[in-house]
């Protein structure tokens, strides 16, 4: 083509576009601003979609309709448009959840540029022969600080008859942003729950919405409804979503419904928004989502879920592992109870003993199905927790405290709550004593959750990804298991003739027999300790205290005037209202403490858990041994004391090059349960031993650890 004929029709195309539109483009601070239509002309009765474009500067975002941690929408104060057109609202992609570096702080942006459309409507009698458009626009543009900025923008393009045309420089941006709309068109249902200092939400599809989701994030409309970070725990199924959160500060409290937008990243790499409504979560809601949640973990499980043990044999486990639960050393003091139960029944009929046996039972067994059914449901809500949930709250701990030190104060005779008490205490032994076999089973269940034994962590990792009702069958079979020694033994004539007669003796026992109560009560002031601090573990100590001086003002007052009754009466019943009052103290708020993280209660040198961190090491071919840990697991301080800080252990860590983390469950840790979830352990200990190689698997060492066995299994890498 003669060169005439190129200029001649270049010079016609920059006329001919110069007729189409015409635009400003506004250069504000760090910004650029400018009105733009997705097509090239408008037409009378005819739609005519038109964007905001904001272009940040590199490093520097823009803020949605979804209110964060800070900064305001962008808002379109004023249209002047042509008589009868009308403007519509903002349509609103989804956003980037964008922490602020260095804080807790998230914001709810755009870092790169964004088109906010709006359609316009054409008056049908529109006769003019170009539309004119401007608006006034206000906006935020942010990095680490923020700049407000306002400017009129206009835009006209011309009026014809026929059709759209679509412009060729902005139609696909239009196309693609329309594609990060979020819609409202869809079947699934979302509920939510506030439970302690946590808030969850939970989004549930029947035709698995969500298979190949990877990520997901909920941006609710108001504000005050949830802290966006630092927790943010995600839990994914096929066809349920569950986002934690910490509740915002100065939290909403009439909140009965809370819109927002759930937006989900798929393995594709693409964006889907759904608005949402969701309602507070009824406790038959939480149940059915802790179904759903089992069902679907265990047929998500992948090609090797038919590698995994069945019903049979993890029944067969949990049964092995209660049984072996009697020989841990935190159920040792409520056994104690046990024996002399049993020793105080001596002569008894065989039908007593048996009755006894099953009440022991029962109450072991139903305790086991209760906290199970209940950490099902907090999982479904979407609390990250896991098997010994209540020993993480500082307030649960504080009560065991109390528990265990008022049954040592009546074994030691300071006050007998009844000549049969053998069990819990007080009003849980009239009559023939079932009752106190019952509750000696349930306080036995209690402080045996922080145990884990041998065959446990397998039974409760399948168990926890299970329906409610096989989950059901695994946790009796631990509490058979756990009870299997008594049932024997309450069954067995032989046997209990074996058993020694009542007589003076028992009183000895008896007494005795305190002393591992107010060792246990020792052991979990510890924990409490480690959970909320020096003042608040002195808090509770001064309640035990006021409650034994309750207790022996009470046992003083017996046989005395009416008078002197009635003013020992109530100044012991003020002085236990004063000792319970301590479980509503701030001082038992968590304070972050937990195992000792600065290496000076143990010997042996590491790293804090993360996540990020062992990947970052392993990434340098670095083998990691990862320990999992809790202050009220004492299979954990066990293994922590006779194996990982030997000198022997730690030598082999050296000499093989091997890093050294420990992950501190002992209060609520996301991460760690994250963690804890992956590898279908319900709780701690968990010891990894991750390869230098990241295409090697990680090795899970046995949960009750021998020099040898680490020793060797650091070799092996």
């Amino acid at each position: 083509m003669p060169k005439s004929l190129v200029l001649i029709a270049s010079s016609l195309f920059l006329v001919l576009l110069s007729l189409t539109a015409r635009a400003e483009v506004y250069y504000g601070d760090e910004i650029e601003v400018e009105l733009i239509a997705e097509t090239t002309n408008a037409v009378p009765g005819e739609t005519l979609w038109t964007a905001i474009r904001l272009t940040p500067t590199e490093g520097w975002h823009t803020y949605s309709k979804w209110p964060g941690d800070s900064g305001d929408a962008t808002m379109i104060h004023e249209w002047r448009l042509p008589q009868g057109a009308t403007a519509g609202e903002i349509q609103w992609p989804v956003p980037t959840w964008l922490p602020f570096p260095g804080t807790d702080l998230v914001t709810f942006s755009y870092k790169e540029e964004v088109l906010l459309m709006v359609p316009i409507e054409v008056p049908a009698d529109f006769r003019g022969d170009t539309f004119d458009m401007t608006a006034h626009v206000e906006w935020q543009v942010c990095d680490l600080i923020c700049l407000i900025e306002d400017a009129e923008i206009s835009l006209s393009v011309p009026a014809t008859g026929g059709t759209l045309e679509p412009n060729p420089q902005w139609a696909d941006a239009f196309a693609a942003t329309r594609d990060t709309w979020p819609t409202d068109d869809h079947t699934l249902d979302g509920l939510f729950a506030i439970a302690g200092d946590r808030i969850s939400f939970s989004v549930s599809s029947n035709d698995r919405e969500f298979a190949d989701v990877e990520q997901a994030w909920f941006f609710p409309e108001r504000r005050r409804v949830l802290s966006p970070g630092p927790l943010r725990d995600v839990t994914l199924y096929p066809g349920l979503i569950q986002i934690t959160h910490g509740q915002a500060r100065r939290q909403l409290t009439d909140l009965t419904e809370i819109a927002g937008l759930l937006a989900v990243e798929r393995r594709n790499g693409e964006f889907d928004g759904f608005v949402i409504n969701a309602t507070a979560a009824t406790p038959e809601g939480l149940a059915a989502l802790a179904t759903v949640a089992a069902e679907q973990s265990s047929s998500n499980t992948g090609s090797g879920a038919s590698d995994a043990p069945g019903l049979l044999m993890i029944m067969v486990f949990a049964l092995a592992g209660g049984l072996i639960l009697n020989l841990m050393p935190c159920v040792f003091p409520v056994l104690s109870l046990k024996v002399l139960n049993l020793t105080s029944k001596s002569g008894s009929s065989v039908a007593q003993y048996r009755i006894h046996g099953i009440a022991y039972t029962l109450g072991i067994v139903l305790s086991f199905m209760l906290l199970a059914s209940i950490l099902l449901a907090l999982r479904a809500g979407g609390e990250a927790v896991g098997w010994a949930f209540q020993l993480q709250s500082p307030w649960f701990v504080a009560a065991l405290v109390f528990l265990f030190f008022v049954i040592g104060l009546s074994l030691s005779g300071i006050y007998e709550f009844g000549t049969s008490f053998m069990g819990v205490g007080s009003n849980l032994t009239t009559g023939n004593g079932y009752r106190a076999s019952f509750f000696t089973g349930v306080l036995a269940t209690v402080v045996a959750s922080p145990c884990t034994a041998p065959f446990m962590g397998a039974a409760l990792g399948f168990a926890l990804s299970q329906s409610w009702a096989v989950a059901m069958i695994v946790f009796a079979f631990l509490g058979l298991g756990m009870a299997l020694p008594f049932l024997i033994l309450s069954f067995s004539p032989a046997l209990m003739r074996h058993m020694p007669k009542p007589g003076p003796w028992m009183e000895t026992f008896k007494e005795f027999m305190a002393f591992p109560m107010y060792a246990a009560a020792l052991w979990l002031l510890w924990v409490l300790g480690t959970q909320v601090g020096v003042n608040g573990m002195v808090a509770v100590a001064s309640g035990a205290l006021a409650m034994a001086l309750a207790l022996w003002l009470l046992q003083k007052s017996n046989g005395r005037s009416v008078a002197l009754q009635w003013a020992g009466r109530l100044t012991s019943l003020a002085l236990i209202i004063a000792a319970l009052s301590v479980l509503r103290t701030p001082l038992l708020l968590p304070s972050g403490g937990g195992v000792d993280m600065t290496g000076e209660a143990y010997s042996a040198e590491f790293e804090p858990f993360s996540s990020a961190r062992v990947e970052e090491l392993r990434a340098n071919g670095q083998p990691v041994l990862v320990n999992m840990t809790a202050a009220w697991c004492i299979t954990c301080l066990a293994n922590e004391q006779t194996t990982l800080s030997t000198r022997r252990v730690q030598q082999a860590m050296v000499d093989y090059g091997i890093t050294y983390m420990k992950g501190d469950w002992t209060n609520q840790d996301p991460e760690i349960t994250r963690v804890l979830d992956a590898f279908n352990r319900p709780s701690v200990p968990l010891y990894i031993l991750y390869p230098g190689n990241t295409s090697d698997e990680p090795i899970i060492l046995p949960q009750l650890l021998t020099p040898g066995i680490v020793i060797d299994a650091l070799a092996s890498l």
